[in-house]
């Protein structure tokens, strides 16, 4: 463990000596799992509990995706060497659920609403249950898979690709209800906290997205939507806690668009932190209060609220090279937040840190 700066709110920092790729949070929130740059992976307590990061077996080459367990406790992790592991944080040596010998998966998802598990392996799709066992046939896409999203119902799964978005039933047979049209290559999914947005990241630097009725994507005519202008791709996106807003990342600051009662059609994005020459790289909205944790290429990290108020910088630039931010988990009472640098960098803020960081900035 290293010691601080007096210029960040960080209760504790580590340093893994090795890359660091992304960060995810169980369903419980109390534990992160991050991907190492030699197929590592570690957990670290999402809480300031005493307990430093620990290093685990991974991937003989590394971890594509993580995401967490359709087990509130466990994480799913897809690599370069074929293997889907199921990672206990309190277990050292993961599971492996599946294996494709000479392949890559890709992306990984599941839903706690049925116990669903997806992974991608190239164009094709494989879905499976609770007991880790195939819950359909694998089902081959378009083009090779760039994201997966389970509804927040767990009865659909969108698949995005070249072209548009397949959403699917989860029942067996897995099959296409819908394919969603939009030229272009989509990535990263998320579906609105009630089931009504449907939006994907696009690899030219914009967001599109679709309204659904009752789990149906609605036929009527201007009821998609397209959000561009982004300097570069939209790495990290994520529902404000309430579903008001959509906090996305791609730009000199966090750009959150509205999702109120109307949707975002007319209306333009609330801007969260100065007009910066750096680039928002991830950002991670507090799951109980209007404000959001944005990660910069440059290693700073701001708190911001929606309401208005002057976001506050809780950890400063990092002046060597490579030091991005690549991960930003809060824990699932908030009063916790995991930032991960891409040299390996690990922060813990807590609310007590946060606290007494500010009475020290601000004081007379």
């Amino acid at each position: 463990m290293t010691v601080s700066s007096p210029l960040s709110a960080a209760a504790r920092q580590w340093n893994l000596k090795r890359p660091l790729w992304g960060l995810s949070a169980n369903r419980r929130g109390d534990w992160a799992l991050g991907s190492l740059g030699d197929g590592a992976l570690v957990v670290v307590p999402l809480g300031d509990t005493g307990e430093p990061p620990r290093i685990l077996a991974g991937h003989q080459g590394v971890s594509l995706e993580t995401s967490a367990d359709a087990d509130d406790h466990a994480f799913l992790s897809g690599g370069d060497d074929g293997r889907l592991l199921l990672v206990d944080p309190q277990i050292d040596v993961p599971t492996v659920l599946a294996e494709h010998l000479g392949k890559w998966i890709d992306h990984v998802a599941s839903s706690p609403c049925g116990g669903f598990r997806a992974y991608a392996v190239g164009k094709s799709l494989f879905l499976l249950n609770e007991e880790g066992q195939a819950a359909a046939s694998p089902l081959p896409l378009p083009s090779s898979i760039g994201g997966l999203a389970f509804s927040p119902d767990g009865q659909l799964l969108a698949v995005s690709h070249y072209g548009g978005v397949s959403v699917l039933s989860c029942k067996a047979p897995l099959t296409p209800t819908t394919l969603l049209p939009w030229k272009g290559s989509h990535l990263s999914l998320i579906w609105s906290p009630d089931g009504q947005f449907l939006l994907s990241s696009m690899q030219d630097g914009a967001v599109h997205g679709w309204l659904f009725h009752g789990g149906v994507p609605s036929l009527e005519e201007g009821r998609e939507m397209h959000m561009q202008g982004y300097e570069t791709k939209i790495a990290s996106m994520q529902f404000t806690s309430a579903g008001k807003y959509l906090a996305t990342s791609g730009a000199a600051q966090v750009v959150c668009w509205p999702f109120g009662e109307a949707g975002p059609w007319d209306k333009r994005p609330l801007m969260l932190g100065g007009e910066e020459t750096r680039l928002v790289t991830r950002v991670a909205s507090h799951p109980v209060d209007p404000v959001v944790a944005a990660g910069y290429d440059d290693g700073m990290v701001i708190l911001a609220p929606l309401d208005g108020r002057m976001e506050i910088m809780i950890h400063p630039p990092v002046a060597a090279r490579g030091a991005g931010v690549v991960g930003m988990v809060w824990s699932g009472e908030g009063d916790g937040l995991v930032v991960g640098l891409e040299n390996g960098t690990l922060l813990l803020f807590t609310h007590t840190s946060i606290a007494r960081f500010v009475r020290g900035r601000f004081s007379l």
